[in-house]
């Protein structure tokens, strides 16, 4: 039997519990939902600290200011609407917080570091951007006290010319690229994978911080995104980074605790491929948690997807109900969700059967996002957002579509369902669905309506490539907050 059935946009939580369906219009009638502090009424100035260049230390208090002024969005022909305009960064704004650059807390490269990459290898010149970076840290952890609620890194146009991949049209720094592939070989020297990355570890490395990469189009507004599309998710990422929560999940039950687990390459000393997990954990608290899993051996022939010993699957999700326990006050969740992008092997639901035998509602997910099914529907719009197809253990889910709230279609081409294989069931297929369609607004690194994926699996892909990072391996006890890895 067929069932087909229609799920409502979630609702949001701004500040003072005010709600909306929409990041941006939520931000703009409330303000953000409120500061780590728990003070949601709290204006809040965060207190930056930067490393880069004196020139484009220059670019970047230039361009904060242009962000305290109103940014008009643009018309959207393919979408036929008009962007929501960009209120401006100021505590007397709408959105209630601002940033001001401290001068104790400027560490600044001096461009002749940066001259001397010249008569360097490309590759050569990547690992002594990092040594010179790692530098700037180890003095900017030094110098202050207290550290800087966040550290913005504007880079210099010819960092990134020395450093970038040539002819190829990206503006990512890559030292080399790093592959599940276990016949890859790896240079004996191997300082990092990716420079966005590295930053990221050095950051939580030396004083707990989190960290701004921005690359010199961001500063003169040259992007792929509109002006007012930059400025928005720079501002809800730097508010999450700084100083707290943008908004939260409305209508989620406080005793539910989501789990996305995936894996990521390591390279050891030896330059061998191991497997690691991590889970990336959601509670209705706001809290966006991270959880590094133990490494292990895994090669091609033992299959495309690696998978975890029953052992092992049981340690992550003991892991798990030990950070919820400790977050409320020794208290089990009523409900746990287990999300993978693979199917669950015998042993790893025997694992995560075991460490959850006290819980009372168990629901294995098993999410795929790269389906060939399309609808088209009669008229100019897609199916519906939240429209989802039951039959069975298995289910469609329409994460994006025609959102009949906003009375448009924010995408240019038809979209396609997630396939959720329901592997362990005690809740609904629809309260499955429920749970992934809110989990889709949870991005807090842009202020975008929604993603297609649901954070479970789409951040924890992202943390997976910072842990992945050589320099991280040395680190015994990584943070577990999102904001250091986004």
């Amino acid at each position: 039997m067929i069932e087909t059935t229609w799920i409502e946009e979630p609702e949001l939580y701004f500040a003072n519990n005010k709600d909306s369906i929409d990041p941006k219009i939520g931000l703009l009638k409330f303000g953000p939902y409120g500061t780590f502090s728990h003070d949601k009424t709290q204006s809040k100035v965060i207190r930056a600290g930067v490393i880069a260049t004196k020139n484009s230390v220059m670019l970047l208090e230039s361009w904060l200011e242009r962000l305290r002024e109103r940014i008009p969005g643009k018309y959207i022909e393919s979408e036929k609407r008009k962007e929501i305009d960009f209120p401006g960064l100021s505590v007397e704004k709408a959105l209630n917080f601002d940033i001001e650059i401290d001068d104790a807390c400027i560490e600044y490269i001096d461009e002749k570091e940066i001259d001397s990459l010249e008569k360097l290898e490309r590759k050569e010149r990547v690992a002594e951007s990092f040594k010179i970076y790692e530098q700037k840290f180890k003095d900017l952890e030094a110098s202050t006290d207290p550290n800087p609620d966040l550290v913005l890194l504007p880079l210099s146009e010819k960092l990134l010319k020395l450093c970038k991949i040539p002819d190829i049209e990206s503006d990512n720094i890559i030292y080399e690229y790093r592959t599940f592939d276990s016949k890859k070989s790896y240079d004996e020297y191997l300082p990092g994978f990716d420079f966005h990355n590295v930053i990221k570890v050095l950051g939580y490395k030396y004083g707990n911080i989190a960290t701004q990469v921005i690359k010199p189009r961001t500063l003169t507004f040259k992007g792929d995104q509109t002006p007012a599309t930059l400025a928005w998710n720079f501002a809800v990422a730097a508010y999450y980074k700084g100083t707290g929560i943008p908004w939260k999940l409305a209508n989620i039950d406080e005793e539910t605790c989501y789990v996305g687990i995936s894996f990521y390459p390591e390279i050891t000393p030896d330059k061998r491929v191991m497997r690691s997990s991590m889970a990336h954990v959601y509670l209705k608290t706001g809290e966006s948690q991270v959880i590094r899993g133990k490494p292990f051996n895994w090669d091609d022939t033992m299959g495309k997807s690696p998978s975890l010993s029953q052992e092992l699957a049981n340690d992550i999700i003991c892991d798990v109900i030990d950070l919820y326990k400790r977050q409320r006050r020794g208290a089990l969740p009523k409900r746990v969700v287990v999300h993978k992008t693979s199917h669950f092997t015998e042993d790893e639901q025997h694992g995560f059967n075991e460490a959850l035998e006290n819980i009372e509602i168990v629901d294995f997910v098993h999410i795929i996002s790269k389906m060939k099914i399309m609808a088209f529907p009669r008229g100019d719009y897609p199916a519906l957002r939240g429209t989802m197809v039951i039959k069975g253990d298995e289910s469609l889910l329409y994460t994006s579509g025609f959102v009949p709230a906003l009375d448009t279609y924010m995408g240019a081409s038809v979209p396609q369902p997630l396939l959720l294989r329901l592997t362990r069931l005690e809740s609904t297929p629809k309260q499955i669905g429920k749970d992934i369609l809110a989990l889709t607004k949870l991005d807090w690194n842009n202020a975008d309506f929604n993603t297609r994926e649901p954070v479970t699996i789409s951040v924890s892909q992202k943390v997976g490539e910072v842990l992945s990072e050589s320099i991280a391996r040395g680190i015994k006890n990584p943070p577990s907050n999102y904001r250091y890895y986004m």
